[in-house]
């Protein structure tokens, strides 16, 4: 079943779609064209066999036409006119678009995080969350996922390159900066937390926005 207004954005257009049907109940809404019934067919994953559904379904919602939706090398989407992202994690799918640079990541709580955490965080950044659970440290790795996917260039180390400047108290919106050679770039955050999940959500700040 769809998600609607789970995250208080100021854009619309966002879906978060929760999978709780079987394939056939998927693709009963969604036409699917011969080239699209031959990537789906060459998914063995039953699980990735549904994220392809949901996202097809949600871009319906969305009105926006799979087949419109193409791949940069770096697998960022594009499609003529906006900017989208795209993001799945188990039972959750989420895609938004707009007229600016965004990206959104979620992802399932699991204790492997904190095996890794040095590859992705700070000593700094350490020290500006202090408490680093598996919950915090999802939602480090979301942001940062969620802004690389916004920036969308390679060669990007989510530990040097993605800096997260501020968090508010509650750790539900940061101000991240990314730079590569001579681009900067700063995003404003979104982050919830919901089932075991967190969906991180960027947009480019390019009115020097601060945080409540």
């Amino acid at each position: 079943m769809p998600i609607f207004n789970i995250l208080n954005f100021t854009t619309k257009n966002l879906i978060l779609w929760k999978i709780s049907e079987n394939e056939s109940q998927l693709a009963e809404s969604i036409y699917l064209s011969n080239s699209e019934k031959s990537k789906f067919n060459s998914i063995k994953s039953s699980a990735k066999r549904k994220h392809f559904l949901a996202i097809k379904n949600i871009l319906k919602m969305l009105k926006i036409d799979f087949g419109q939706v193409t791949y940069k090398q770096s697998g960022k989407p594009e499609i003529k006119d906006k900017y989208i992202s795209i993001s799945h994690s188990y039972d959750y799918c989420g895609v938004i678009a707009s007229e600016k640079k965004v990206g959104i990541d979620i992802e399932k709580f699991r204790p492997k995080i904190e095996r890794i955490k040095n590859k992705f965080i700070s000593e700094k950044e350490k020290s500006l969350i202090d408490d680093l659970s598996i919950e915090n440290l999802t939602k480090v790795w979301t942001i940062k996922e969620a802004v690389f996917k916004a920036f969308g260039h390679n060669s990007i180390d989510f530990k040097k390159n993605i800096i997260i400047k501020k968090i508010n108290r509650k750790f539900d919106k940061a101000i991240v900066e990314i730079n590569k050679k001579s681009i900067v770039e700063y995003y404003i955050l979104d982050i919830v937390n919901f089932s075991q999940y967190i969906c991180s959500v960027a947009q480019i700040n390019d009115l020097n926005l601060e945080l409540d």
